[in-house]
């Protein structure tokens, strides 16, 4: 069984189901019916990429016989990567410990035993969504020795349009001395299907460099009420900014340059780092670097 990860979108219930059946061993034909739920009790089915989604498969035993040899199989879109499984609980016995691969879009678990008519197999696992946006359908289907391949009824998934954000600093030149002027240029990509609105940018500088302006913006993105730093500041912050999705061959992009001073009475040489923090969207899409463009002062 791999392990869980954190997710943080509520998951969302959807009902499906299934029947069918061979002869079974002895008592009568043997028969499952599957059913595959968004656990979570909300009935949200629109998700957007890099979201994940918790779902649940249960496999009953509805004829008399009882069947061995029950794998559980999920039916992902092509897009969505099985991720961990949150829970494997029912009445069956597990006879042999079967699980999925991380990152597959088919996964499979096994393998148990239904003893009779009320037996149950359930599966309770996390996927994370991906893709272009539209409309998904997910199934989930079991199998035994004694029954036929039973598969649910069909479910759809509509996939919503997002940001995916990236961000990268650098400095010119990287190594300089108290009193010297340097050049930080913070670059913010989308590569998603959504634009990035309400684009926020702050720069940590180091305790001894300060925003000293030249701001130029540079890219596709497009400015609102653009906020800029005052001269003197430690903590430099942008905002006002519009990233557009990927289109084409190129990704949506912003580019910040601006000018920092050393202090003159910079007393500690060594190698600085920033930190940078970019959020949009009102804080629902973020990326955070703790550590970046080490600028050694000499």
């Amino acid at each position: 069984m791999s392990v869980r990860r954190w997710s943080w979108l509520p998951a969302v219930v959807l009902a499906l189901a299934g029947t069918a059946g061979l002869a079974g061993c002895g008592g009568g034909p043997t028969a499952v019916g599957v059913t595959l739920a968004l656990v979570g009790g909300s009935h949200n089915s629109q998700v957007a990429p890099g979201e994940t989604v918790t779902f649940a498969i249960t496999v009953t035993d509805t004829g008399p016989s009882g069947t061995s040899g029950v794998t559980v199989s999920a039916h992902l879109p092509a897009a969505f990567r099985y991720t961990y499984t949150d829970a494997l609980s029912g009445t069956a016995v597990r006879t042999s410990p079967v699980d999925p691969q991380v990152n597959s879009s088919q996964p499979q678990w096994g393998v148990w035993v239904l003893s009779g008519h009320g037996d149950t197999v359930q599966v309770e696992f996390t996927a994370v969504a991906g893709g272009q946006p539209g409309g998904y359908t997910v199934t989930a289907d079991a199998s035994g020795s004694t029954t036929s391949t039973t598969t649910s009824e069909g479910v759809r998934l509509t996939l919503l349009s997002a940001p995916d954000l990236s961000a990268q600093v650098s400095v010119s030149p990287n190594s300089a001395s108290p009193g010297a002027h340097v050049t930080y240029q913070v670059t913010v990509v989308n590569s998603g299907t959504g634009p990035a609105s309400g684009v926020e940018v702050m720069v940590t500088l180091p305790p001894v460099v300060v925003y000293s302006g030249g701001l130029q913006i540079l890219g596709n993105a497009s400015r609102g009420e653009t906020t800029v730093p005052p001269a003197g500041s430690l903590l430099p912050y942008f905002s006002g900014f519009s990233i557009p999705p990927h289109s084409g061959s190129a990704p949506g992009e912003l580019e910040l340059r601006f000018q920092a001073r050393i202090l003159t009475d910079a007393g500690a040489l060594g190698t600085y780092p920033v930190g940078l923090q970019v959020t949009a969207d009102s804080n629902r899409y973020r990326v955070q670097i703790p550590a970046i463009a080490p600028l050694q002062i000499t």
